[in-house]
């Protein structure tokens, strides 16, 4: 616990903001929500309230680009587990054991189609999935949640993920410094590559990890050098080769 303590005080954490790219670069932040499909009525109502929280986005009936929900699908899909325990042939059939318990999973599709009069329309494809399973019960009845519930959750989350692909939120980033590294070490490497990623130069910062890697292979380093390329991924930064 000493040497715990010892090395989380030889450290600090810094944090920022970043814009995600998002999947597809809307002509207008003005969108407009429709749907013909009688099934898909939820998920676009769901889709408005999230695009209309998203900062710049403004949501009307009458907007430029119009985004069609199309090609809903969702299920709950519920599995009941059943286990015995019978000690053997020497006990009585009476001393078995038995316990239950549920595995329940949501899913949902859809299809969002962008339309919009100054530029081509695209489609993107949507999708969630929940999964909640209870505890192993003995006696008395299984505390299941209403498929409703799972369904209304999962459909907020495909909301989510259409909105995402979008207008998505800022991402934090979160990285760790050393205090007062020895010059040439590897954790002064790994401080200089973490200014290098806060200032947006993440080739610098990536080329930096490398070397603070090679000096100290361990697993924190690789860590941080994958987590630059995810970095990279999520604004659309080209890492250079």
């Amino acid at each position: 616990m000493g040497l715990l303590l010892l090395m989380l005080g030889c450290a600090k954490h810094v944090s920022w903001d970043v814009q995600p790219r998002p999947s597809y670069a809307l002509p207008s932040l003005e969108v407009s929500v429709v749907t013909g499909e009688r099934s898909c009525k939820r998920v676009a109502d769901d889709l408005a309230q999230t695009l209309s929280a998203r900062p710049g986005v403004v949501v009307r009936p009458d907007a430029p680009v119009r985004l069609l929900v199309q090609d809903c699908e969702h299920e709950v899909e519920t599995l009941l587990e059943l286990e015995s325990v019978f000690p053997g042939i020497d006990y009585s059939a009476a001393v078995s054991h038995e316990r239950r318990r549920f595995d329940m999973r949501g899913w949902a599709n859809a299809v969002l189609i962008v339309d919009s009069p100054s530029a081509a329309t695209v489609r993107l494809d949507g999708g969630a999935e929940r999964r909640v399973r209870g505890p192993w019960v003995s006696d008395g009845e299984l505390d299941m949640p209403r498929m409703f519930t799972l369904q209304q959750a999962v459909r907020r989350d495909l909301a989510t993920d259409l909105a995402d692909q979008l207008a998505p939120l800022p991402a934090t980033i979160r990285r760790t410094l050393y205090n007062d590294p020895e010059p040439g070490t590897s954790r002064q490497l790994h401080n200089l590559a973490v200014d290098a990623e806060r200032e947006g130069n993440l080739d610098e910062a990536l080329r930096l990890a490398k070397q603070a890697y090679a000096a100290n292979p361990t697993a924190v380093g690789m860590d941080y050098i994958e987590a630059l390329q995810e970095h990279a991924s999520a604004v659309g930064y080209a890492l250079a080769p």
